[in-house]
Formats: structure tokens, sequence, C-alpha cells
């Protein structure tokens, strides 16, 4: 089965981010998602700063995680729920780094990989269902790179990299906000099964 609608998705957030790689850097200062600007109303910043990046590593970076994950996870991203995981991932992750103060430790944050977390997950938890031993095997490494994030371990090579703190913490609160997101679709769908 063809997923053009899923793929089609995906070609527009690829869009969305290399568009806002072409825009002047004093509109993408406006786009960035940082505690003055949301403190100012600009509430836009919640949505557009996942699409804007620091350079083209940390684009291309994204970019390849981006398709990766629908390579993947293709099946899991039907308009429906792609709409669900995606509201999470970046406006729900927005929400978080706002109101648990993330925001003031690391001044801004754009980049698509929190969202990028937050899809994956979405789909990890989709995917169980299946049983498969690469499933699990995915959901392992997650979890401990997610925790050797947290725990300390050297994201210096990749800052560099891509001219700027690596936003721990959104890749946390991503993940989990995807699990959430996935967890709610499961429970509507089983109340649906259950329906018919």
């Amino acid at each position: 089965m063809t997923h053009y609608k899923s793929w089609a998705a995906c070609l527009v957030i690829t869009v969305l981010c290399s568009a806002a790689m072409l825009l002047p850097s004093n509109i993408t200062d406006a786009m960035v998602l940082s505690e003055a600007g949301l403190a100012n109303g600009e509430l836009w910043r919640m949505f557009t700063a996942h699409f804007v990046h620091t350079n083209l590593w940390h684009f291309a970076l994204n970019i390849a995680g981006l398709w990766l994950t629908w390579l993947l996870f293709v099946e899991y991203f039907s308009p429906q729920r792609l709409l669900l995981a995606l509201a999470f991932s970046t406006l729900g992750l927005s929400m978080v780094l706002f109101a648990t103060n993330n925001l003031q430790s690391i001044t801004w944050y754009a980049g698509l990989s929190g969202t990028l977390h937050g899809l994956f997950a979405f789909a990890l938890v989709l995917d169980v269902n299946k049983k498969r031993v690469t499933t699990y095997i995915i959901i392992i490494f997650g979890i401990g790179k997610l925790i050797f994030e947290q725990m300390g371990g050297s994201t210096q090579s990749t800052a560099e990299l891509i001219g700027a703190s690596v936003a721990i913490n959104g890749h946390l609160w991503g993940a989990v906000l995807g699990v959430v997101a996935g967890c709610i679709v499961k429970v509507l769908e089983l109340q649906q099964q259950f329906r018919d």
C-alpha cells in the first residue's frame, strides 16, 4: 500500500525547513523560540521555531532524520495521526519548554530535532503491537540515547557542528510527548474498535 499523503507531508516539512534556510537572519531570529519573544506575545514562535535551523549541518541532520523516520514508519503517519503527533511535538514541545523554564537555560530553541524525537517515539508506540525485535532494539537505543544526554553525555561534537548547544531537554520532552500522542491514538483506536 502506498502512502502518498504521508509522503507529501514529509515533503512539505522538508520544504518548510528548506525555505526557512533561505530567509535572512533578521527573519529567522524572529522565528526561534525564546522566552522574551513569547513574553512579547509572539506566539507564532511556538510553531516556527521547529522549522528554523542554525546552519546547513543542523538542517541536513534533521532532514535526514525526518526522511529516516518516514522510511521506517510511514504507515503510521496518516493525516489525522500526523496532525496529532505534530501538534504534540511542535506546539506541545514549545509549551513544555516554556513552562519548565528550559528557555531560560538555553536562551532560545530552534530546529526539528525535538519534533523528530516526538514523531519517532509516536511511531514506536504504534509499532509495538507488531512485536518486531527491531522495534524493541530501537526503543532500547532511543532510551539509552536520552539517558546518555540527560546524564551529561558529550554532545560537544554535535554542538560544534550545528553551531549551537544541543537542546537535550527538547529531545527528552519531544520523545515524552510523542509517547503521549501515540498512547492517545492507541486508546482512541481501541475505543473505535469496540464501538464497531
